[in-house]
């Protein structure tokens, strides 16, 4: 009796977080569709032109200033110190032009087999329907926003009914503010972090189950691997290494405990660990030899996320959780602190439940791998920044940071806090208080209250 009252309240417990997600994501979602300026994410004109590619409906953004498919808000600047934003882009109706004139090369409306042409098919259908309403630029941006987040904060919270352990974990990232900001937007970022989250949640449900259905669980990983190649961000295909570290570890298992013992299982690991090891140093070292040596990528992957001096204001570690571009946002430093102290904790209250070694540093090795995939692109890109991890980069591992929980949910990793309801209530104001400072604080910089805020 007493095991069965303990498992529905964790079961009550549990149930309270994909509701909580779902009623946070929807009221923030819908404070940042409306209140946050057009183009705010990164790329913000590039986004729209896509969506808009995909309705046949280009617009002329010379109308408002925007006389390159760029990025950034700074034009908008003086509309809201003068007070007539709302007149300029809500009110002014969008002149449609042929996809031809637009003077940035638009992949969505090239080719449908590209992750440009999947990122905006939901925001192109707000498009649209915005079009429909009232044909302006900011009509147009608000639906796009709203449909994207809608749709997209849905499927995050029907993830996380269904996923069997990180339940928590992915709903406190997903409501981080860069997490919020890229669902209420127009950007490809966040059918990525959808996409992403279903995959790794995948993957610990499998890990929970300890088993590998292959007449049914093999298509499926080949299928998601085609979607992924064909239709999400390709730094993202380094994830699909856990589909073969979970069947190896399966077949491991499987073998050695009925015919070697667990201690050959163990030789057998350690050997292939090595292996991998010395395969993966020989490449790194082979890499770097040709871009400055390994002392050198390593200082500037140190300095990309901000651990030491650097004058590169978008780091990785601010816009990882807390703010999705520095130049705009003006949130205090600290609160990307606060944000990966958040992290930590609720890592150490979730339950434990990987058994396999294997499993939890291939996870670990992924997540380093991840990071990796992104930074071989900067190290030859761009000599002002030093081979850094340039701009507001930190958004492709925000979704990634799931994987931990695979690491930290190790049941050898004692290392443990309790009671996972103060987690919970710290998670609901942390929450609270980072996004409606966002949302403050970016607002007061565009009406030029405060030009910069120093954390």
């Amino acid at each position: 009796m007493t095991e069965f009252i303990m498992k529905k309240k964790w079961e009550i417990g549990e149930v309270k977080v994909h509701k909580m997600y779902l009623v946070m994501a929807l009221f923030f979602g819908i404070i940042f569709s409306i209140m946050m300026p057009i183009f705010n994410e990164q790329d913000g004109q590039y986004h729209f032109a896509a969506s808009t590619a995909i309705v046949d409906l280009p617009v002329n953004l010379s109308n408002y200033g925007e006389y390159t498919v760029g990025s950034g808000m700074g034009t908008q600047q003086n509309f809201y110190k003068n007070g007539t934003h709302f007149q300029q882009y809500y009110l002014q109706k969008v002149q449609i032009i042929p996809q031809a004139d637009i003077p940035r090369n638009i992949n969505s409306a090239n080719t449908i087999f590209h992750y440009d042409f999947m990122g905006h098919v939901i925001p192109a259908l707000g498009v649209w329907i915005g079009y429909h309403v009232y044909p302006s630029l900011g009509v147009m941006v608000v639906f796009g926003r709203l449909i994207n987040m809608i749709v997209c904060s849905i499927m995050i919270f029907l993830i996380i009914q269904w996923m069997k352990k990180g339940k928590l974990l992915l709903a406190t990232i997903m409501l981080s503010p860069v997490a919020i900001n890229s669902f209420a937007s127009l950007s490809y970022d966040a059918v990525n972090f959808v996409w992403v989250s279903f995959l790794i949640a995948f993957v610990i449900n499998k890990v929970v189950d300890k088993k590998v259905n292959w007449k049914y669980d093999i298509p499926i990983m080949i299928g998601i691997g085609i979607v992924s190649k064909i239709w999400f961000k390709t730094n993202y295909l380094v994830l699909l290494l856990m589909f073969v570290i979970i069947i190896a570890d399966i077949l491991i298992n499987k073998y050695f405990d009925d015919e070697l013992g667990n201690k050959k299982k163990n030789i057998f690991i350690a050997v292939l660990t090595s292996t991998a090891v010395l395969i993966s140093s020989g490449a790194f070292y082979y890499w770097t030899h040709g871009n400055g040596g390994v002392r050198y990528v390593l200082e500037r992957l140190w300095a990309s996320f901000g651990i030491s001096n650097t004058s590169t204001p978008t780091l990785v570690s601010q816009s990882l959780l807390a703010q999705s571009n520095r130049g705009y946002n003006m949130l205090p430093y600290w609160i990307a602190g606060v944000w990966f102290t958040l992290i930590i904790f609720v890592l150490l209250v979730e339950g434990k439940y990987v058994k396999s070694k294997l499993v939890s540093f291939g996870a670990l090795a992924v997540f380093i791998a991840s990071i990796l995939a992104v930074y071989l692109n900067f190290i030859p890109f761009n000599e002002a920044t030093s081979g850094q991890i340039y701009g507001v980069q930190g958004r492709y591992f925000t979704p990634v940071l799931l994987l931990l929980s695979l690491f930290i949910g190790n049941e050898e990793f004692k290392l443990k806090i309790t009671p996972k309801k103060t987690i919970f209530v710290w998670v609901l104001i942390i929450v609270f208080v980072s996004n409606m400072l966002l949302v403050v604080n970016t607002l007061s910089g565009m009406h030029g209250l405060f030009v910069e805020m120093r954390g």
